[in-house]
């Protein structure tokens, strides 16, 4: 039953990010005559409409049957290719379709990490879930990179084709969630659920008497936030490498390969401690390289700075769900997505207008320098027994 719940639930995620139009849609933004710095609002918007709905799906799916919200989460996201696919130049539109996207996102986001961890604690294997955690990062990865492969391919005769071929996949996605029952409400747990609003207390809580929680939150929203963010620049810096078009797929295809692989593997790297501080920084170092690019092949450079991260980014979300006493761990999980969210806005708006006063590359090179500050502030916590990937 264990092993049936797994296959599903990476079949889940896989599905939930199997987008052809994420190989091309922040080009096609500006193919269409969107700016960086409208573009950079636009994915501010994302993180802000995410910072609205991440908490309270977290305590829905605290109170009622997680199960349902991820049927839903699917269903909701698809409707942001219905609208960008109708949206032709329309920034409200593609502000809209990212309002779906967040909250399809919010809707899965807390419940799916919740639902994994209770159910191999229910097992007697809550050990493992930093394993599981990380093959649920290599299905998802290998799922953005299908997506990115084919839509590259897709965008190269009709880049409006990529948006709508999105859709599919997530209407197959919500009914995969049907499978994903919730130990909750099946005879695993006996105990009531929380009333709604008493998640809320419970999680900030946890932050308020939990040092250890708010050090990774930290490091986590404060810092690995740049590398989420300014992901969504990257076709930015195709274009101004002149990678072309059908290469875009297969650049981020071949780079969600090697993040698969650097999920899969990330458990083996717990007790680490020196990979918390060493490989943000070199993933600095590496989008200061890019910066200098300016040809197609600096495109690997910059991709290797994103997979560099990939192991700590596993390590450090494991040891949030580790961290918390579970009974509005949906909840709490959600505040320090909320967090992110709320940092991610300003490095998104800083970013793109960063890019659009000095230029694309260059304002890679600005943000690698950033690790500086979080390689020796996380240092500095791990000398004080406070390590960010447990």
């Amino acid at each position: 039953m264990r092993q049936r719940f797994l296959r599903a639930y990476f079949a889940y995620t896989f599905l939930f990010d199997f987008m052809l139009c994420y190989a091309i849609y922040t080009a096609l933004f500006e193919l269409r005559g969107l700016s960086a710095t409208q573009i950079g609002f636009l994915i501010a918007f994302w993180s802000a409409s995410a910072v609205l709905l991440e908490v309270p799906t977290g305590a829905l799916s605290d109170r009622f049957d997680r199960r349902w919200l991820l049927v839903a989460a699917p269903l909701v996201k698809a409707l942001t290719f219905v609208c960008w696919g109708v949206a032709d130049g329309n920034v409200w539109l593609y502000g809209l379709g990212f309002l779906c996207w967040s909250a399809g996102s919010s809707l899965f986001s807390g419940t799916g990490e919740a639902l994994l961890y209770e159910r191999l604690d229910a097992h007697g294997e809550a050990h493992a879930f930093d394993r599981a955690l990380g093959q649920a990062g290599a299905a998802e990865s290998i799922g953005i990179g299908a997506g990115l492969l084919l839509g590259g391919l897709v965008a190269a005769s009709d880049m409006d084709l990529t948006v709508w071929l999105s859709i599919p996949p997530l209407l197959l996605c919500s009914l995969v969630a049907f499978t994903l029952r919730d130990i909750r409400h099946g005879g695993y747990d006996d105990e009531p659920p929380v009333p709604y609003l008493e998640n809320f207390r419970i999680a900030v809580a946890e932050f308020a008497h939990e040092p250890a929680l708010r050090t990774v939150t930290l490091y986590i929203a404060c810092g690995l936030i740049v590398f989420e963010v300014i992901e969504e620049f990257e076709q930015l810096y195709y274009l101004a490498v002149q990678l072309p078009i059908w290469l875009y797929g297969v650049a981020g295809a071949a780079a969600l390969a090697a993040n698969a692989l650097a999920s899969v593997s990330a458990h083996r790297f717990a007790g680490t401690r020196h990979i918390a501080w060493s490989t943000p920084l070199l993933g600095g170092a590496l989008f200061v390289v890019a910066a200098f690019g300016s040809t197609p092949v600096f495109v690997l450079v910059l991709l290797l700075a994103y997979v560099a991260v990939t192991p700590v980014t596993v390590l450090s979300e494991a040891h949030v769900q580790a961290l918390q006493e579970g009974r509005s761990r949906a909840t709490t999980t959600s505040l320090m997505v909320v967090a992110q969210n709320v940092v991610g806005i300003v490095v998104t708006i800083g970013f793109g207008m960063l890019a659009d006063a000095v230029g694309i590359r260059e304002a890679y090179g600005w943000a690698g320098l950033t690790m500086l500050p979080l390689a020796a502030w996380t240092w500095w916590q791990q000398r004080g027994g406070r390590s960010p990937i447990g």
